[in-house]
């Protein structure tokens, strides 16, 4: 792997892979939508363009030919309220359907396709190549349809097609609005987080790990591979929110169990390593520990400023 395509580059994991793929020495093309968070192009390594994804066909002279690796990261509608906007996740599909062509007629070897464990929440299995997709809502859904059209349509074109299931990605540089920001928050502010039992498995990876998995596809991944990319540890929620408790201030209370559960079906993110270890040699770095304390000093350091 000499030269990547990156598309979009303005998102959170964008940013980092094009900085990791630089630091690398990569020779790096990326698309961004806008300037307004686009990454700085003085690096003589970054080709960086803007332009409309769903018009890329019309840019295709603007890029050379035999690019080794397009990672496929734009996508619209990830917000919880645009997850079942059909109109939005439809061109979605046809967007990156046309990136797909787009790499055909550059001949681009291989394409990497992140997707998202949305996709699969009431498997109830740790997540690897065999993971059954059960999406509950249009996002996860296109998602899955995406993985199946662009992988056939890779094969028929003789690009190499690599799939990867990524877990719940933190970072000290991120703010979700879940269970862990949730419980930082309160707990920085003082005051009590009153949260369910949080029985569920899940797995937290921290963003650095995330990056080197998908440099490791680029460079090693294997034809028609599904990668499923986490830390590995796949406990309980409570778990997590226990060792954030002990990191802020152990003497506040915790409420854990105050909130009765939605349903009696529990989701589940857990994440099978071993497919990606195995054909790339990838082991995650950063435990939560570690992680969660890198991002809980950067909160309070903001709060200070």
């Amino acid at each position: 792997m000499k030269s990547v395509l990156v598309t979009v580059t303005e998102g959170f994991l964008g940013k980092h892979l094009v900085t990791a793929l630089l630091k690398k020495g990569y020779k790096v093309y990326a698309i961004a939508r806008s300037k307004k968070k686009g990454l700085d192009s003085s690096n003589p390594y970054l080709k960086l363009r803007y332009l409309d994804l769903n018009k890329i066909m019309c840019y295709i002279d603007e890029f050379p030919d035999g690019i080794d690796v397009m990672y496929h990261l734009a996508w619209s509608g990830v917000r919880p309220e645009l997850r079942d906007d059909l109109n939005v996740q439809m061109s979605n599909i046809n967007m990156s359907m046309d990136c797909m062509k787009f790499a055909s007629a550059k001949g681009i070897k291989k394409v990497i396709f992140p997707g998202s464990t949305n996709e699969y929440l009431y498997y109830g299995k740790p997540l690897n190549k065999n993971a059954i997709p059960s999406p509950q809502n249009l996002y996860g859904a296109s998602k899955t349809a995406l993985r199946y059209l662009a992988g056939n349509y890779a094969r028929k074109n003789n690009i190499e097609f690599i799939y990867a299931i990524i877990t719940g990605i933190y970072a000290s540089d991120r703010r979700d609005n879940n269970v862990i920001f949730y419980t930082i928050d309160k707990l920085l502010r003082g005051e009590k987080p009153c949260l369910t039992r949080l029985e569920q498995l899940w797995d937290y990876v921290y963003i650095d790990d995330v990056i080197e998995a998908l440099i490791l596809m680029g460079e090693k991944g294997k034809d028609g591979a599904v990668y499923a990319v986490g830390h590995g540890d796949n406990w309980p929620l409570y778990k997590y929110i226990e060792i954030i408790h002990k990191k802020i201030d152990p003497r506040l209370p915790l409420g854990i169990g105050e909130v009765p559960y939605s349903n009696g079906i529990l989701p589940c993110s857990c994440i099978d390593l071993t497919d990606i270890h195995k054909d790339t040699g990838f082991e995650p770095k950063i435990d939560f520990d570690k992680g969660i304390s890198l991002v809980i000093d950067r909160i309070k350091e903001e709060k200070k400023v």
